[in-house]
């Protein structure tokens, strides 16, 4: 069979974007003919390594876009989000970007500006994505998509190149997806990568994994099987195992102990779910400090559900207990928050600030995101408003989450009526009433007092450091 031509596939694609386009009422489809018809003006003459056009790229992204529900102004901005970027000089820079302001709009403009990458400087690059995704979050969804498209063709690069795009992917891009809940292209992410540095080591891995499933699937079934006759029927919509893929061993090696990671049970109410939980905590026995509630209490990127530990078969078993409704919102993770109008404002952008730290010459990009891992806990104001805080936050940390004012008041807290002082480490469902004082005396041992980055940020701003 005959190699697909250049002009075949672009447009291949081009048509299952429009039909894509088409099949959402909501989306300007004469608009995006506009944008898809700029898009090849600009990038005409440039090709992709793999011979390809050029924009059969941000054809990709755009088409990766759609699957989010995303509105006209960021299919566009997906199209032409390296326009300005690839464009020889700066005159045709100013030129084309212009253009994108007349026929687009300003919020098209402000979005392929901030995908624009700054040539030779990785930390304005990624501050620029960050400052604006922190206002719109569709700039930072766009660069992981794109970013995501970009490794698929990876191959075609030298190999040196091709390792420090996929260090920076894991190190940044994921890690960012991650804190964000967005779970598919955190995945997808870290499985491209592995296998374009270590295919041998990915191969050992899925292979192992595979051999595991099979000795293990039997005991697995018979674990589902348990659950289910512990039930009562008509509160369980499904039972299915989740398996451990290779990408998860990216960065933790040694030899593989298990395949099932956990089991996922969807009911058909949240109502559902609290039963469900009751009765597997009445049947088997639990593991004592992993039962968690974020029905009651989401986390900051959406996720909802009950999760919990218990043994069955002699085996430690985590089960996530979730509405099928849940399950398929839940791996779009802060997207879902967003589309519902109900996002947490102050937490998303308090996640937003540590990656804006990268813009200091003074940090490290690694040191950064490695600290982003650090476990997280949930805690509370007297009237019941959830402050998700890094695992090790103080009283201090709790009344800058809250507000700015309070925490550059703070002289401690009462926690179960108990009065502590403001460095006191906080647990996760402590509710914290914050003391103030007029008397307060800020100085520079208030910075070892805290973990959170608008803390220390606040703290520095009123010393003028």
């Amino acid at each position: 069979m005959d190699r697909i031509t250049a002009e075949e596939n672009i447009a291949i694609l081009k048509d299952l974007l429009l039909k894509k386009v088409a099949e959402d009422e909501s989306i300007d489809t004469d608009t995006i003919n506009r944008a898809i018809d700029f898009g090849e003006e600009v990038h005409r003459g440039q090709f992709r390594k793999t011979g390809d056009f050029y924009f059969i790229h941000p054809i990709r992204v755009a088409l990766s876009a759609i699957e989010y529900n995303l509105d006209t102004n960021t299919i566009i901005s997906s199209l032409l989000h390296d326009s300005i970027e690839d464009a020889e000089g700066e005159w045709e820079k100013r030129r084309i970007d212009t253009e994108i302001k007349n026929k687009f709009g300003k919020t098209v403009s402000k979005l392929v500006n901030a995908l624009t990458k700054v040539r030779e400087n990785q930390n304005l690059t990624l501050y620029k994505i960050f400052q604006l995704g922190n206002i719109d979050f569709r700039v930072i969804l766009v660069k992981l998509l794109d970013r995501l498209d970009n490794l698929t063709d990876l191959s075609h690069l030298a190999r040196w190149k091709q390792r420090r795009i996929c260090q920076e992917t894991t190190t940044i891009y994921a890690e960012v997806a991650h804190g964000l809940g967005l779970i598919e292209i955190e995945e997808e992410l870290r499985d491209r990568v592995f296998k374009i540095l270590y295919p041998y080591s990915y191969k050992q891995t899925a292979d192992k994994l595979m051999s595991f499933y099979r000795e293990r699937k039997k005991a697995i079934l018979q674990i589902i099987k348990k659950i289910e006759d512990y039930t009562p029927p008509g509160l369980i919509a499904s039972i299915s195992p989740q398996y451990l893929q290779p990408q998860e061993f990216l960065l933790v090696r040694g030899e593989i102990q298990r395949v099932l990671n956990a089991i996922v049970i969807e009911t058909y109410s949240p109502i559902d779910c609290y039963s469900v939980l009751g009765n597997i905590h009445t049947s088997f026995r639990s593991v004592p400090q992993n039962m968690f509630d974020y029905i009651s209490n989401p986390k900051a990127n959406g996720w909802r559900g009950l999760t919990t530990k218990v043994i069955i078969n002699g085996e430690r078993i985590k089960i996530f207990i979730v509405t099928r409704e849940f399950q398929n919102k839940n791996r779009k993770g802060i997207l879902t928050l967003i589309n519902e109008g109900v996002y947490l404002t102050e937490n998303y952008r308090e996640f937003l600030q540590l990656y804006l730290e990268v813009a200091s010459d003074n940090i490290r990009i690694d040191d950064v995101f490695r600290s982003s891992k650090t476990k997280t806990i949930q805690t509370l104001t007297p009237a019941g408003k959830i402050i998700e805080l890094r695992y090790g936050a103080t009283i201090l940390d709790f009344a800058f989450m809250v507000h700015s004012e309070l925490g550059l008041k703070c002289a401690g807290g009462m926690i179960d009526n108990a009065r502590y002082p403001r460095n006191k480490i906080l647990e996760d469902g402590m509710v914290i009433k914050v003391l103030t004082s007029d008397s307060v005396v800020i100085d520079e041992s208030w910075i070892d007092d805290v973990v959170m980055p608008k803390s220390r940020k606040e703290i520095l701003k009123y010393l003028d450091l």
